[in-house]
């Protein structure tokens, strides 16, 4: 996908359909369909230790998931771009060998200038004078300029000499008939290419900076706010997770959970983030002693409480997740930590980065859509029509979205696999 981006921005201006980038495209079809095809050889990994991160990684996955979704723009774009800037005309004139040559203006009809939010261009009609070989012909145009237009000045014109019948295509700016001629993109797409990416990547970077393992106590710890508790990790499993928004609607959906018990038998439960794999992280930390870590809770607010929490295991390895209460008051007194920049284990905590069986259950969904988009843009590099191009490049775009969907759908249904199935109703 990012050969043909380049491509695109290469020669923007080409004859469809473009088998330059249809090459690109039959890639990105092999490179899923290779990705399906492993699906099939059956779940993995079945075993092993898990890997460990120095960031979060369920929060730095989601800010390049956003970058890729809001990036996703850019490919699509240059398609459709691509796609409708060819001009059949231009392609006549070049093989007739047509050039852009300086024509004068001999008379300006009207120059209306139209202004947009930050900036504005002249809208033109004027008589051309056009010298073909059979004689100078003064014809009738419309074009933009950048600046106002007088009779005298010299605009670019684009035109075979000796074939007359052909006619000419006319701008103020060269740049613009030579992109129709198959030259680069124009400076201002460029840079808007470059900019939208940049901007695009800041989701990435944000991900990066604030998906720090201790990041979500850093706070409290500064103001002297976080408890500890040593635990040890009874089970890892899956609950409906209920929540109840502003209006009263209540929601449910299912986590892995951590059941913990404290010193002095406290039960104690953390949620997690539904990217984690409960069966992988059993393996991992059930049984094992740790450090509880969290935010304590205010006085004189009862009901259920949720506060950022961070487990530390052995070997500075640690999950971060969220400590549930049904009731401030059950919460365990536990050890006030003293005020610091960081946790008693200092800043080189790493996550335990689980995996997810690689398993057509959830993953396929996601691939098989992605591999629609990129079937859509094929389509739109051979030539439909505008109408046609443009709802084809929607749907790509919009398939990028179904994709992610239809893995969180996955890992949703693969979670609710871990719940107990509800006991059946008896009657009176």
């Amino acid at each position: 996908m990012l050969a043909a981006a380049v491509r695109v921005l290469l020669r923007p201006s080409a004859a469809l359909p473009r088998w330059d980038l249809l090459a690109c495209l039959a890639l990105a079809v092999a490179g899923l369909a290779g990705a399906l095809a492993c699906l099939r050889r059956g779940p993995f990994p079945q075993g092993g230790r898990a890997e460990t991160r120095s960031h979060w990684w369920p929060d730095r996955n989601g800010g390049w998931i956003a970058t890729g979704l809001c990036a996703g723009i850019v490919p699509v774009g240059l398609f459709f771009y691509a796609a409708l800037s060819f001009s059949p005309e231009a392609a006549r004139i070049t093989e007739a060998k047509g050039e852009i040559q300086a024509v004068s203006v001999q008379k300006v009809f009207s120059s209306e200038y139209v202004r947009k939010k930050h900036s504005g261009h002249y809208k033109v009609v004027a008589r051309l004078s056009v010298p073909f070989d059979a004689g100078t012909r003064s014809e009738k145009a419309e074009f933009t300029s950048e600046r106002q237009v007088e009779r005298g000045d010299e605009v670019w014109a684009l035109y075979a000499p000796s074939s007359a019948k052909l006619g000419f295509i006319v701008d103020a700016d060269r740049e613009a008939l030579e992109e129709k001629l198959g030259g680069t993109g124009q400076p201002i797409m460029l840079m808007g290419v470059g900019v939208l990416t940049v901007f695009c990547s800041l989701f990435g970077f944000l991900g990066e900076v604030f998906s720090r393992t201790s990041r979500s106590l850093r706070r409290p710890l500064k103001k002297g706010l976080c408890r500890s508790l040593p635990v040890t990790v009874k089970s890892v499993g899956v609950v409906a997770d209920e929540t109840t928004d502003s209006k009263g609607v209540t929601t449910s959906q299912p986590k892995p959970r951590l059941e913990l018990e404290g010193d002095q038998g406290e039960r104690l439960e953390i949620l997690l983030d539904p990217v984690v794999d409960p069966s992988h992280l059993s393996r991992e930390i059930n049984g094992l002693q740790a450090k509880l870590y969290w935010v304590g809770f205010a006085t004189g607010r009862p009901g259920p409480r949720r506060v950022s929490a961070v487990l530390v295991l052995e070997g500075q390895r640690c999950v971060r997740g969220v400590f549930r209460v049904a009731d401030a008051s059950d919460c365990p007194e536990g050890t006030l930590v003293p005020a610091a920049e960081s946790l008693p284990e200092g800043d080189g905590l790493r996550a335990i980065r689980t995996y997810p069986a690689w398993d057509p259950k959830l993953h396929a969904g996601g691939l098989w859509w992605l591999l629609v988009g990129v079937l859509a843009l094929g389509v739109v590099a051979v030539g439909v029509g505008r109408w046609a191009t443009f709802i084809l490049c929607a749907a790509a775009y919009g398939a990028l979205f179904v994709a992610r969907w239809m893995v969180k759908d996955s890992r949703t249904r693969h979670l609710k696999s871990f719940l107990p199935d509800p006991e059946p109703e008896t009657g009176g």
